[in-house]
């Protein structure tokens, strides 16, 4: 058990520390039938939730933190879905599921097939037939469904019909970096319960870094200078936290120096640009300002197009452009 413990990766451990409040408050949402958005930054945990919850629902999991009063749900009642774009893998996703319990009928002549022929079948209908029998046989299946949809914030306007769909069909369990504050999206936000979530707590953390450092044998030459400069580096994200110690178990020995470039090599992810956007927007903005009093009406044009473009980049990479403190060595 050990060894097969240690040989496998650090990034995909199931370790889960100090979200016992937010679980039980998901838990008891979605038996209760209400809409759970799960909002934070990116490796925050928020997929990590999710999962937890599926596998305390189902009964493949029991936690001494978590009264057994959640009756199991079933578990081909609960379906996955990892992105809601592309639309089609999304409706395959759900399709397999709907499929294998008898709700999607799409049988041959010869009677139900296996699902990697029917999967071609499917396919052929086109996105927006796929999508009208998706929606079809979750509203005649008399199955109450949990949705579990990842990645919520990649949500687009052509999505909206199957997912509102979802909605009023199955109780949804969603997460989101960040939510689209656009009119085609509001109502779909107002549909659910908010549960947001922060950094782990500063015990939870430690103890989620014991764990991992003894589980997968981290050699350093002082672990307790290792252990700390993982908190330090993660700031209370799990995901840096489980890139971290596997960053520390794939150099032995760990010697002082490569646990002090740690929090070195963590701070490089986070260069701020929002200043020079900001210098080259005021700028273009600036020369737009005092050429529209001349004549020449090219160099105005010009300069709205460019000013336009700008604009565009910065909502189609704005992730690059947010201001990030630096942090702290």
């Amino acid at each position: 058990m050990e060894t097969a413990a240690r040989s496998g990766d650090v990034r995909r451990d199931p370790a889960f520390f100090g979200r016992e409040e937010e679980l039980l408050r998901l838990l008891k949402n979605l038996l209760e039938g209400r809409h759970t958005l799960i909002t934070g930054d990116h490796g925050i945990g928020k997929k990590r939730l999710m999962q937890e919850a599926r596998l305390l629902l189902s009964g493949d999991r029991a936690r001494l933190d978590v009264p057994p009063v959640f009756p199991a749900w079933p578990r081909d009642a609960m379906l996955t879905i990892q992105c809601p774009v592309p639309r089609g893998t999304c409706l395959r996703e759900v399709a397999e599921v709907l499929y294998r319990n008898g709700d999607l009928r799409l049988e041959s002549a010869d009677g139900r097939d296996d699902w990697s022929a029917v999967r071609v079948r499917f396919t052929d209908l086109g996105v927006e037939g796929m999508e009208t029998e998706v929606i079809r046989a979750l509203a005649r299946s008399g199955r109450r469904y949990i949705a579990f949809v990842a990645s919520l914030e990649r949500l687009t306007v052509h999505c909206t019909k199957f997912l509102d769909a979802l909605l009023h069909l199955a109780v949804v369990c969603g997460s989101a970096t960040v939510t689209k504050d656009v009119e085609a999206f509001r109502c779909f936000w107002s549909s659910f319960e908010r549960l947001p979530i922060g950094p782990l707590p500063a015990d939870a953390a430690r103890r989620m870094v014991r764990h991992l450092m003894c589980e997968y044998g981290v050699q350093a030459a002082d672990p307790v200078m290792c252990m700390r400069e993982i908190l330090a580096s993660a700031d209370g994200s799990p995901f840096h936290i489980r890139n971290l110690v596997h960053r520390a178990r794939t150099r032995h020995p760990l010697c002082r120096e490569d646990i002090r470039a740690f929090r070195a090599a963590e701070e490089g992810q986070f260069f701020n640009m929002g200043p020079l956007y900001m210098i080259c927007a005021g700028a273009l903005a600036a020369v737009k300002f005092f050429s529209s009093g001349q004549d020449s009406r090219e160099h105005y044009i010009y300069f709205s197009a460019a000013a336009f473009i700008l604009y565009l980049t910065f909502r189609a990479f704005r992730g690059f452009f947010i201001f990030r403190p630096q942090r702290r060595k």
